[in-house]
């Protein structure tokens, strides 16, 4: 029989491995939607990667976590 703490831990990577795949089988594609006939700028470009990163972060950490970071944020 599995400890509490590996069976929390299996649950954790079962649980992120799905919903890193639901994110990549229906969120992205309706965030990129019609991206190829964009003209995209390096603004754009950057919004989007910080998009990702965040539901990445978010997936990973989970919202607990996340409010916890502490970030430098600059003037």
């Amino acid at each position: 029989m599995l400890s509490f703490v590996a069976e929390y831990y299996m649950f954790s990577l079962i649980h992120n491995n799905i919903t890193i795949k639901i994110y990549r089988t229906v969120i992205l594609p309706v965030v990129l939607c019609g991206c190829e006939s964009w003209s995209v700028k390096l603004r754009e470009e950057h919004r989007l990667r910080v998009f990702e990163n965040r539901v990445l972060r978010t997936i990973y950490l989970g919202q607990e976590e996340q409010g916890k970071r502490k970030v430098k944020k600059t003037a």
